[in-house]
């Protein structure tokens, strides 16, 4: 019987659309109720062998970001994973096209290693994702399905004997001969060819003639450079014996034939994203040249592009203290993750364990580097090994770290309080500078590795943000005791800076890249700021300019050469929005936030009557709450100090939120009519951000630092109490971090985000009574809300998909269902509270980002000459 939509396969997967058609069979468009996500299955009309089957399994233990996952084999069907993306084709530009060859080159060296040969690698097995990666489908599939053969048709099989696709087969393959990975070397080649040209290498009226252009003629030249041409040739060779040898080999001859000779004159270019495994560059040889001459100083200036995967935190990149380097985070393959790229190479490499990594700073040597996340500061020793986890923080995207010459890390844990400051082989952390007079926290450190000590010795002066009041820039030093100077003020699109040696501090003024005259012995600007680069701006969430600088007349590597890189754009726009539970948007709630320099829309929470939402808003380090009712949208706070985190008291007439006013983030209640004064409720040393209110008024459930990252209560049994007498408990303190907390209906269970499992997970425990434990989310999950009737959990996967999973709870028994995927999101990342929330009418109000992933190029600008130098 024909399949359509509805039908189940294995009993576990539910086909959804088709996809296509082929020789094999049919392609759908399925979803695994088991796993709660969507894939692709290859349904064959007859069933497998099982030879395939094994096969298949085997292959199915591959990890390779450039070759599609097969998850599962049935009876008579494929599961694999679901690629979104379409099918390579030609003609590109040259660079374009050995970029993406070594994605292609990548995963056949991985597969050639494990004994497997492709045996039918063409375009249509070759997906370009909407990220800029490429994936390679049928991976040793393909030799032993049975195809029809006709004129028109792309695909000769004669079963036993011959296996593949016609115009991309080795001449073995039309021999009936054995195919090894020479033989997908020969194909591969077909496949660059047709990258280059647009059209096939061997082409042909009928099959025969196809058959005779592969085995006794050569392609039509190219017009493109000898060093490539010789390339493909050397590929397409009839004798297996000719060809290169392995997919290494022949990718680094490729990466050798597009290179700029070193005698060439450095000219700007735009450096397709590469690839897991490196990024093709055609200016690798000239960079080579500017970096190690013997004079570097008399070398021109040059701008190069640097195009990565797409990233939303495109501020989250960092050129290393010696310029060899730049780090920078992407996502690839729905991961993101920290990647170094040697500017002299052709390979960008993904550091292992830095997933969701966020704000990299590298150490003086250029041979470690610093980063946030899963609420850590930890460092990666590019040596080898996993990072080291150094301290915690409570909030990834708003931290920022610098590593100091003398082994010190400086960081901001949050955007309230002083600097920390921590040995970078690990130990405890203590303040590293004080809070002046309404300045509610330190952020952006950045040390000056070089110029004149006078403020303490080299490299242990530092530049830093501080919020609250008017934001300005200072100076500091390790040596006094915490004591600071003030450099400037900072307007709106303005950054704090980094110091270029000798004299020069680099910032965003006005969202242009400016670089000015600055006496790190008096701590003063001086002259008229030069301008580098228009339209950079500065990240929301974090404070920190859309650049970095690299290289100094005194660095630790000993050359002379200034370098400084930046993207053109920061994103940041999101506005309030209203989903039903099939994905579509309904309306806005409140305007867009436009400018880049607006920390954004953030913690959306629906009063209980569902007639007013509250939310942050406002500056870095000036945000305040602000709420909407209908079409009206008021100020609810006004402290120059940042304030956030609303959460409703049951009764709609109370918000209880954070605020920095005092150099900590610690909780106050206000009427929720906006009358009377704002009222402390609780005070100490650690960071405290509410989270839920029980339905009974009674406890407050609030994340605190301590610890990791502890959930914990407040009684509020009566709100005469003093705040001094209303005495917080633990609800749960672990080893781990667990916060985004929030009461069920009922009051009767908690749910909760933890990592305990190594990874951000959704868990439901009771309250108030600890008991047992269930964990709700399956693969990744975060953001927990509940269902207005306590009948099902939502929640955010690792995607961004907004999961639905049906609960009840009976006595200490708490039953839940396997997670669905409701639709897919673009919901704005947060920390330690939810980005949504959800209406008593089902519909969900969703902090939605307004732009897509950035895919705006990292811009170099090498050797940079101030005046006077």
């Amino acid at each position: 019987m024909p399949l359509t939509p509805g039908d189940s396969l294995g009993g576990r997967y539910q086909l959804l659309s088709k996809l296509g058609e082929g020789g094999m069979g049919e392609v759908w468009k399925a979803r695994d109720a088991e796993l709660g996500r969507e894939v692709a299955l290859k349904v064959s009309k007859a069933e497998f062998t099982a030879r395939f089957k094994q096969e298949a399994r085997t292959i199915a233990a591959f990890n390779h970001p450039n070759i599609c996952h097969v998850y599962d084999v049935g009876p008579n069907f494929l599961v694999m994973e679901l690629i979104d993306g379409a099918p390579l084709t030609g003609p590109l530009p040259a660079a374009k096209a050995v970029a993406y060859a070594g994605f292609i080159l990548d995963a056949l060296d991985a597969a050639h290693r494990k004994g497997f040969a492709h045996r039918d690698l063409k375009p249509a097995n070759v997906m370009v994702t909407r990220s800029g990666v490429l994936k390679l489908l049928d991976f040793g599939l393909a030799k032993r399905q049975p195809t029809a053969v006709g004129p028109d048709d792309d695909t000769v099989t004669q079963e036993g004997h011959i296996s593949g696709t016609l115009q991309y087969m080795s001449p073995e393959q039309l021999q009936g001969k054995d195919a090894d990975a020479r033989s997908d070397i020969f194909s591969f080649g077909c496949v660059l060819y047709e990258m280059l040209s647009g059209k096939r290498a061997f082409g042909g009226a009928s099959p025969a003639s196809v058959i005779a252009a592969i085995m006794e003629r050569d392609p039509e030249p190219l017009r493109t450079t000898p060093p490539l041409d010789r390339v493909i040739r050397k590929c397409l060779a009839k004798d297996p014996d000719e060809r290169f040898q392995n997919a290494l080999d022949l990718k680094y001859n490729l990466s050798l034939a597009i290179e700029t000779p070193a005698s060439s004159p450095p000219r700007k270019a735009q450096l397709p994203w590469a690839l897991a495994a490196g990024v093709m560059t055609l200016v690798a040889a000239g960079l080579a040249a500017l970096y190690f001459t013997e004079k570097p100083e008399l070398a021109p200036e040059t701008r190069v592009d640097i195009v990565t995967p797409p990233t939303n935190s495109p501020a989250s990149f960092a050129l290393s203290p010696d310029g060899r380097k730049i780090a920078y985070v992407a996502t690839a393959d729905g991961v993101s993750r920290l990647w170094v790229r040697p500017l002299d190479s052709i390979a960008a490499e993904s550091m292992p364990g830095t997933e969701n990594a966020f704000g990299p700073f590298w150490s003086p040597d250029s041979r470690s580097l610093g980063f946030f996340a899963d609420s850590k500061l930890k460092r990666f020793d590019l040596g080898g090994g996993q990072p080291q986890n150094l301290a915690d923080v409570s909030v990834n995207t708003a931290a920022q770290g610098a590593w100091g010459a003398d082994g010190t890390i400086l960081f901001n844990p949050s955007t309230a309080g002083p600097l920390l400051r921590i040995p970078a082989a690990g130990g405890q952390a203590v303040a590293a500078t004080k809070l002046a007079d309404r300045v509610s926290g330190h952020i952006v450190p950045r040390f000056l590795l070089t110029g004149k000590p006078t403020i303490g010795e080299t490299g242990r002066q530092f530049l830093f943000l501080s919020l609250g009041g008017v934001p300005a820039l200072w100076l500091g030093s390790l040596d006094d005791g915490g004591e600071s100077h003030r450099v400037t003020e900072l307007g709106p699109g303005e950054s704090p800076g980094e110091y270029l040696a000798p004299g020069w501090l680099v910032r965003v003024r006005g969202n242009v890249l400016v670089a000015q005259r600055f006496d790190p012995s008096s701590g003063r600007l001086t002259a008229d700021p030069l301008t580098l680069a228009q339209a950079v701006g500065v990240d929301a969430i974090s404070g920190v300019g859309a650049f970095s600088v690299g290289g100094a007349d005194s660095s630790p590597a000993g050359r002379k050469g200034t370098f400084i890189a930046w993207r053109s754009r920061t994103g940041g726009r999101r506005q309030l929005s209203w989903y039903n539970r099939a994905g579509q948007n309904l309306g806005l709630s409140g305007a867009p936030v436009l400018a880049p320099d607006d920390p954004s829309l953030a913690y959306p929470e629906i009063s209980p009557d569902g007639k007013r939402v509250a939310f942050t808003r406002g500056p870095l380090g000036l945000r305040d709450l602000w709420v909407q009712e209908g079409a009206r949208t008021s100020r609810f706070t006004f402290d120059p100090a940042d304030d956030s985190f609303p959460v409703w008291s049951p009764d709609g007439a109370r918000v209880v939120f954070s605020s920095a006013r005092n150099g900590t983030w610690d909780l106050y209640q206000k009427p929720a009519d906006g009358s009377g004064s704002e009222e402390l409720l609780l005070q100490s040393e650690d960071t405290k951000i509410p989270l839920s209110w029980s339905p009974d008024g009674q406890f407050i459930l609030y994340f605190s630092l301590r610890n990791k990252g502890d959930l914990m209560v407040l009684p509020i049994t009566d709100p005469r109490i003093k705040s001094s007498d209303r005495k917080p408990y633990p609800f749960l303190s672990t080893p781990f971090n667990e916060r985004q907390g929030v009461f069920s209906p009922d009051g009767r269970w908690v749910a909760y985000t933890s990592n305990e499992s190594g990874r951000d997970e959704v868990y439901v425990r009771p309250f108030p009574q600890l008991g047992g434990q269930w964990q709700i989310s399956i693969g990744g999950g975060a953001m927990p809300r509940w269902r207005p009737d306590g009948k099902e959990l939502y929640y955010l996967a690792s995607d961004k998909k907004l999961m639905a999973a049906t609960v009840s709870g009976n006595g200490g028994t708490f039953v839940t269902g396997t997670p669905e995927a409701l639709f897919q999101t673009r919901m704005a990342p947060a920390n330690n509270r939810q980005s949504y929330d959800v209406g008593r009418d089902g519909r969900f109000l969703i902090v939605t980002q307004l732009d897509d992933a950035s895919t705006e190029p990292i811009h170099l600008l090498l050797n940079w000459h101030p005046p006077g130098k």
